[in-house]
Order: structure tokens, then C-alpha cells, then sequence
């Protein structure tokens, strides 16, 4: 038994793969009426491999173009990224590839596969992917070829090994054919350079992380930068991310939020003021008063809230985001205890009327409430509020759009004031 290289072996698979196909045409071919032989013709099956089509990991967002030129058909990878489906498995990993397929020749070119080869010749399918913004799309050139002088540009995505992502090559299998269904075998085999894989999993999670610090946690006094707060504890159970990109400490790495920050944050406390105000019968705090109220809740549960980020959608240009909380549960002060302690100070009091009597309590229990915000207890279940961001300007931007569709972030803003309001 003779030892063959790994080219030699998979050159014989190629070869294989080839007769195969060649003889089941051929037997085909004796069944087929004359017009269906007209149509159909012989589909001779070309493999282009596009060899070194690697996963090469590259600093996050440097894309390298790579090209394929053949004497018809150029195939170019424009940009490589990570992506997660909607109902993806954890532990799997999705890169997406944006080519452009060009026609350079004069007859139609059509497609019979594109798949990913690893280094031991085993064959990745493409995945089909459903994004629920229904934004992003994958690119088929199955059920249409590409005329003469036309190009087609898309994504391709492939569920990939992150430690065999320096092994996989891409294989095009493909022919032309004329007007007159007559197919012509076209061969061609050009190697791809360096691809570099974008990742923006962590980076998504610390952009929300700081989104979320800066419009629900950081008080109007307070000015929290970064996703640094004690608010963050990260579940044990989340999936370990392998990151297919390096690790750069670069700021100019890190992703750009284009949120108004300071506009979200004053929607989420007039919200909030508004409902803390309708508390009240007989006495109606001043604004300045439900600012103090709103900050020292904000404050208080920028120590005490355990908030974690998962994302559960991401790709190229929008992502979502899941964020998990507990904070605290302002219908859980005992305002019972309160009352007692007003009516302990305020008896041998002398009032003008009942509605200064209730006016008193309730500015009384107004005033106490935030005193008990650092020992009530957290909501008792946890949050989960979906999110979505879009890519704009180079910007990711949250969607805080007043919408009755973005029910998602209207769910947020309600779990961040532990469902104080609705």
C-alpha cells in the first residue's frame, strides 16, 4: 500500500468526485428524449479550488480583499465576519463571507456549489440563515445563474471549527453555458491571500454593557464611561465565545455607540418621575425632588443590580441583544413601617386640616422610600428584554425609538425601574 501526500490524496478525491458524476451523465444520457438532451446537455462538473481561502486571524475590521481571476469567472471576498443566526447553537460558530461573483466570459455561468473544504477534504455546506430584522440575506446562485458581463455580490455563511480555521479553502464547483444550452467546462484555480475574520461578539456586549451603565444606572450627578459597574455579573452558565479575531487593546478597535445618551436617559426618568408623581394624592413633589428620588435609585442600583448581556442575533450591520436584570424592587419597601414612624413623630402635631394631615404623611414617606433602597430586596424574577442595534455612519446605534413595535426596549426601560411602572 503506497502512502500518499495530503495533495496527491485530495486531488484523487477531486478526480474521484469528478468520474463519478461524469458516469452517472452518461447514464443517464441514453434515457433522454432529443429535445430533453437539447436542454439538458452534458453538465460537466468543474471544481475551482480556491485554495487558501483562510480564516487567517486578523485584527477586527482590517478586511483583505482577495481574488480569484479566471478566464471567466472572477470571484472576489470583500470581508469575512462572525455572525449569529437567530436560533443558532452556542457552540457553534457562523463566519459569513461577502464575495462578488463576476462573469468575465461571454456565456452564462451557472452553479452547481460553493462550499468550505478543510484540510482533510471534507466538505462544509453553506447555511441558510434567517434574520428576523429580515436585513440580511445570503446570497443564491443556485437557482439563477450569472449572465455574461453581470456580477453578483452577497454573503455565504459556513459553520466553522475555530481550531481548524487556518485549514479551510473554498470550493466553486460551476460551468458556462450559452444561449443554446450548450455547456462549456471552464477551470480555474487562483490562491486567495490573507481574509481577515471580524469579530464583534465581545465588543457588542460591552457597547450594550456601556449603553446600559450610561442611561439607566449613571445618575444625572454620576458619569459612567465604560461597563465598569458593580451592576455587571456575568452568568456562569453563558457558552464560552472562542474569538476568532486577536485581541487588541486598541481604541480605535472598540465599537462606537451613536445613541444620544443623554436623550435616552431623560426619556427613562420622565418616565419614571411620572409615575413616582401619580404615587401620590395630597402631596406633589417638586422636580427637583423627583430628580433626587430618580438619581438615588439609579445609584443605588448601579452597586446592587445584577444585569448580564447575551447576544442572541448578530450580524453584519444589526445585531440583538438580550439584557437579563434584577434591581431593585421598590414595591417591596415595607412602607408600613414608614407610617409608623410618622405617626410617632408626628403626633402632638396641630394641622389646619385632614389634607395637610395626608399631605405631611405622604411627603414623609416621599422623602424616607430612598433611605431603604440599599437593603430592599431585588426583583424576585429576572428580566429578559430584547434589544436591537443598527449600524449607521460606523455607528452602532441601540433602538430606542418610541414605537409600539420596539416593545423590546419599552420592556427595558420598565425592568431598569424594576417594573415600577408600565
Amino acid at each position: 500500500m503506497s502512502l500518499q501526500s495530503p495533495n496527491e490524496k485530495q486531488e484523487n478525491q477531486k478526480s474521484n468526485k469528478f468520474t463519478d458524476f461524469a458516469n452517472k451523465t452518461k447514464s443517464k444520457w441514453g434515457t433522454l428524449s432529443k429535445n430533453q438532451k437539447i436542454i439538458t446537455s452534458v453538465v460537466a462538473a468543474v471544481v475551482v479550488i480556491i485554495a487558501g481561502a483562510v480564516i487567517y486571524q486578523g485584527i477586527s475590521g482590517n478586511s483583505i480583499t482577495s481574488v480569484v481571476s479566471g478566464s471567466n469567472l472572477d470571484v472576489e471576498v470583500n470581508s469575512a465576519e462572525v455572525i449569529i443566526p437567530y436560533d443558532n447553537d452556542d457552540s457553534s460558530t457562523y463566519v459569513a463571507y461577502n464575495i462578488t461573483l463576476e462573469n468575465k466570459g461571454n456565456k452564462t455561468i451557472n452553479f452547481a456549489d460553493i462550499q468550505l473544504i478543510d484540510d482533510d477534504g471534507e466538505s462544509i455546506a453553506s447555511e441558510y440563515i434567517y434574520d428576523t430584522s429580515e436585513k440580511f440575506t445570503v446570497l443564491n446562485v443556485l437557482s439563477s445563474g450569472i449572465r455574461k458581463g453581470k456580477k453578483r455580490t452577497g454573503y455565504l455563511v459556513y459553520k466553522v471549527d475555530p481550531d481548524k480555521s487556518k485549514d479551510y479553502s473554498l470550493e466553486v464547483e460551476y460551468y458556462a453555458q450559452d444561449d443554446n444550452y450548450e455547456n462549456e467546462t471552464q477551470e480555474t484555480s487562483v490562491s486567495l491571500e490573507k481574509v481577515d475574520v471580524t469579530d464583534n461578539r465581545d465588543k457588542i456586549i460591552k457597547l450594550v454593557e456601556s449603553y446600559v451603565n450610561q442611561v439607566f444606572l449613571a445618575s444625572k450627578s454620576t458619569t459612567i464611561s465604560s461597563s465598569s459597574a458593580v451592576a455587571f455579573n456575568p452568568t456562569t452558565d453563558q457558552p464560552q465565545v472562542t474569538t476568532l479575531a486577536k485581541k487588541s487593546d486598541k481604541k480605535s478597535d472598540e465599537l462606537t455607540l451613536g445613541n444620544d445618551i443623554d436623550k435616552d436617559k431623560n426619556s427613562y426618568i420622565e418616565r419614571f418621575e411620572t409615575k413616582v408623581s401619580a404615587l401620590f394624592d395630597y402631596y406633589t413633589p417638586s422636580e427637583s425632588e423627583l430628580d433626587s428620588f430618580v438619581n438615588q435609585y439609579m445609584e443605588a442600583n448601579a452597586k446592587r443590580a445584577q444585569i448580564s448581556v447575551k447576544v442572541k442575533e448578530l450580524y453584519p450591520t444589526t445585531a440583538k441583544v438580550t439584557v437579563s436584570s434584577k434591581v431593585i424592587d421598590i414595591s417591596n419597601i415595607d412602607t408600613y413601617d414608614l407610617v409608623r414612624s410618622y405617626l410617632e413623630e408626628a403626633t402632638g402635631k396641630s394641622y389646619s386640616s385632614d389634607e395637610a394631615i395626608m399631605q405631611d404623611a405622604e411627603k414623609y414617606i416621599f422623602d424616607g422610600l430612598p433611605n431603604y433602597f440599599g437593603t430592599t430586596s431585588l426583583t424576585t424574577n429576572t428580566s429578559e428584554d430584547d434589544i436591537s442595534l443598527a449600524l449607521e455612519d460606523d455607528k452602532w446605534s441601540v433602538d430606542s425609538s418610541d414605537s409600539e413595535k420596539n416593545y423590546g426596549y419599552d420592556s427595558l426601560q420598565r425592568s431598569m425601574a424594576g417594573d415600577f411602572f408600565y
